[in-house]
């Protein structure tokens, strides 16, 4: 027969039978037999006294280290760092190699050759390499102005008279159709109304159009000193009135205020593609296109009057 009890109890029943006892109380346990219960010093924290020298004789020899000691100064550190990075070339090791080569080198002649100036002569075969074919096209230019009698075509008077600067947008996750609309929606306006129009779009890549006719209006700006009317004094007495590409007529006072000639959309490459399933083992091909406005569609901005 084996005896069933608890080993909770027989500790308890152990320790009510020796109250006072210097020794260990042994625990019973029916499975393993005897144990005793030990404790040590090391038990409470067993990190205790790591990374400390063992004799009192090592740590007295680090602290007798003069570098060590002169280094525990701040100023002293600052200036043994001061010396290592920004030492002369008198501490370098190399210094006989250095002086050597500057010794040997002979001194420039004073009236040694001179620098050869850049003149339209010197210059000729750079600027100008094929004279034959520039007189060539200066004199079909002349014939061509000769037969107009002077009068210069609606392109030449605007590029005579307006400034501007055609911007390329990155390639947008979007179709040719989708972004079409866009577009057409900011073709012929000022440049601040196109820019309000693209901020209450619901269209998902209106803040990208947004986004992109900011940075060409402050181009404009920058490069091309467009919508400065204002600010030195251009602004005109009476206002004028000019006509949209879609016949609206717009009032004028600023003859530099910014406005969107054109306004382009172009295909770029396929971003990816993926199968489409279908019944009766047919499938088909989808690809995901990319499309870019005022970017690759080239949006030209020019000034108005």
């Amino acid at each position: 027969m084996s005896l069933r009890l608890a080993t909770r109890r027989l500790a308890v029943s152990a320790r009510s039978a020796n109250p006072v006892s210097s020794t260990p109380t042994p625990l019973w346990s029916v499975s393993v037999g005897p144990s005793v219960q030990r404790r040590h010093k090391w038990a409470a924290n067993i990190f205790k006294g790591w990374g400390k020298p063992k004799n009192k004789d090592a740590a007295s020899s680090s602290t007798a280290d003069p570098v060590t000691s002169q280094l525990d100064d701040p100023k002293s550190r600052e200036q043994f760092l001061e010396k290592s990075m920004y030492s002369g070339v008198e501490d370098n090791i190399f210094q006989d190699e250095i002086e050597a080569p500057s010794k040997g080198r002979p001194e420039a002649a004073p009236g040694g050759a001179e620098v050869e100036q850049k003149t339209k002569e010197n210059m000729a075969l750079i600027v100008d390499p094929d004279p034959r074919s520039r007189i060539r096209w200066q004199r079909k230019k002349v014939i061509k102005m000769v037969q107009n009698n002077g009068r210069l075509s609606k392109e030449e008077r605007i590029r005579m008279n307006e400034r501007e600067l055609l911007h390329k947008s990155e390639f947008m996750a979007t179709s040719v159709k989708k972004l079409t609309m866009l577009a057409r929606q900011i073709a012929g306006k000022p440049i601040d109304e196109a820019i309000l129009q693209m901020k209450w779009s619901k269209k998902k890549f209106a803040a990208e159009v947004r986004y992109y006719l900011e940075e060409a209006r402050d181009l404009a700006i920058a490069q091309r000193g467009m919508g400065l009317g204002k600010v030195n004094g251009e602004t005109l007495a009476k206002p004028c009135k000019i006509q949209t590409q879609k016949g609206k007529w717009l009032e004028v006072e600023d003859p530099t205020s910014i406005y969107i000639a054109q306004s382009w959309v172009g295909r770029g490459p396929w971003r990816g593609k993926r199968i489409d399933y279908k019944g009766r083992g047919r499938m088909g091909i989808i690809r995901h296109p990319s499309t870019s406005t005022l970017p690759n569609s080239e949006n030209t901005i020019s000034n108005l009057c």
